[in-house]
């Protein structure tokens, strides 16, 4: 039987990549390979005038909504330029569907697994968290616009964090368990020379705060990140004014995006922290707001010694082996669940 109610020509086998926090941002890739074995029955789906139908799937047999799918879709083509849906390409259309709708399956397939160990978000958890990003907007009509470009609402928003944070603890717990030896880490470094030749690089921590809406609120926004910009050059820990702060992915690092080149950096702020001074701390504007930026380190074109990247190699090694358990994980889930997908990639 399809996974398709209605099925189409689209490729079975995809990767579906979608962000969970571990103990940094990391994109998985999860395995979509055999979830049409475990796709039991069809289904009818009825619009209520959205994009989308009311109920778009079922995963043992509790609903996934058509707003749900609406949602991430939207939000991808906000970075596009916000096109309109019928005139984007059909194959283009079908694509975002299926791996949307896959993302969204496999979300509340570990969802349920995380509940069924016992592990579950505290509501003290879901408030710091819900507080932390209030913490950005300076009142909370300002907040709630932004949340309205989001699709949210604040109660929709702490229903997505009790989801996403029970689902990172979870994995959390079965990232503590994956170790890696010595002699791995060696014998990867001896086989994978080019992986450790770079370019020029650095290593940076950034505040980043959202700039968006009117001048007024443009202004406010600066004003703030100047403010935290003088209590950091004045000695204040930046590490812990990231993670208080920041609504970069990386505010839980403290802020750490690790080496990077230029290339993989916003030009605005590529053009400030390569013309930096290890240690110093800057302002800086980009496309998504004000940074406040911390050059950790900087290192010329040349070879990593395993010596200096044991630490990076080291976990890069233990994220390798976490996306590929996760991955054999969510496979192992879809083969036990129910699931019926009622809307076809083409609708």
């Amino acid at each position: 039987m399809s996974l398709w109610a209605d099925p189409v020509n689209v490729e079975r086998k995809i990767i579906v990549k979608f962000l969970i926090h571990i103990t940094s941002a990391v994109l998985l890739g999860l395995c979509f390979s055999q979830a049409a074995d475990a796709a039991q029955g069809t289904g009818t789906a009825v619009s209520t005038g959205g994009m989308f139908p009311e109920v778009i799937a079922r995963v043992n047999d509790q609903p996934i909504s058509g707003r749900e799918l609406e949602i991430i879709i939207r939000r991808e083509l906000m970075s596009i330029g916000n096109p309109e849906w019928n005139a984007l390409r059909a194959e283009y259309r079908a694509e975002l569907i299926y791996s949307s709708v896959a993302s969204l399956i496999n979300s509340r397939l570990l969802y349920e697994k995380a509940i069924a160990s016992g592990t579950k978000a505290t509501a003290e958890e879901i408030d710091a968290e819900f507080q932390a990003i209030a913490r950005n907007y300076s009142s909370d009509a300002e907040m709630n616009v932004a949340l309205a470009r989001q699709f949210l609402d604040r109660e929709t928003m702490k229903q997505r964090l009790e989801h996403d944070l029970t689902v990172a603890k979870y994995l959390n717990s079965l990232a503590q368990d994956i170790t890696v030896t010595p002699e791995e880490i060696s014998k990867y470094y001896s086989e994978n020379p080019e992986v450790f030749a770079h370019p020029d690089i650095v290593r940076v921590s950034h505040i980043l705060l959202l700039s968006e809406g009117s001048p007024d609120l443009d202004a406010q926004v600066k004003e703030r990140a100047e403010g935290l910009l003088t209590r950091a050059q004045k000695g204040e820990d930046f590490a812990k004014l990231a993670k208080d702060n920041s609504v970069d992915s990386t505010a839980s690092e403290g802020g750490d995006i690790g080496y990077v080149t230029k290339e993989v950096l916003d030009p605005d702020f590529a053009a400030s922290v390569f013309s930096m001074s290890v240690n110093e701390i800057r302002l800086v504007k980009s496309r998504y707001g004000y940074h406040v930026i911390k050059l950790m380190d900087k290192k010329a074109e040349g070879v990593a010694k395993l010596d200096e990247i044991r630490e990076e190699l080291t976990n890069l090694m233990k994220r390798e082996k976490a996306q590929t358990e996760l991955a054999a994980l969510v496979s192992q889930l879809q083969e036990q669940a129910n699931i019926v997908i009622m809307i076809s990639p083409g609708d």
